[in-house]
């Protein structure tokens, strides 16, 4: 019994110390839709143009609260920024400081989880991309090489 009770304990201090600080990225606990730009009200893309003019790579996603978050690349990395329906920014995030996230692994994502969001992005030293994301109150982790290929996929 103390066996197991260590076990639990040490698993949720482990989950703990890995948890990435992601309030307001990603983590709210409505639904997500992925939308195209052409979606989003004019003052959001507006402010979003304002604040982040060499952004690519872009991809909206309209919350179930009516707000809109954006995820692109910019400055060699990849980024977070959530938006009220009026254009009003409330948060901005780096989701990966490795690199901008290549449009191929980005589209192969989209492709293979249409549903899910990825709140961190990280480039490895073997040249592969991880996505890190919740489904389910469970953490997933998907590899993908530079063709977008998924090599590995695994989940807690």
């Amino acid at each position: 019994m103390k066996n197991n009770i260590l076990l639990v304990a040490i698993s949720i201090l482990s989950l703990v110390a890995c948890k990435k600080d992601v309030s307001g990225v990603t983590g709210n606990t409505g639904t997500v839709s992925i939308v195209p730009a052409s979606a989003v009200p004019a003052a959001v893309v507006a402010a979003f143009n304002s604040s982040f003019s060499t952004a690519t790579e872009t991809e909206w996603q309209h919350n179930s609260d009516d707000s809109f978050t954006c995820q692109f690349n910019m400055d060699d990395q990849r980024h977070e920024a959530h938006f009220d329906d009026k254009g009003h920014q409330s948060s901005h995030s780096v989701i990966c400081l490795d690199g901008a996230v290549p449009a191929t692994v980005l589209n192969a994502f989209r492709a293979a989880y249409p549903t899910d969001n990825v709140y961190e992005w990280k480039f490895t030293t073997d040249q592969t991309w991880k996505a890190h994301f919740m489904r389910d109150n469970i953490k997933w982790e998907v590899t993908f090489n530079a063709n977008g290929t998924v090599v590995k996929a695994e989940h807690d």
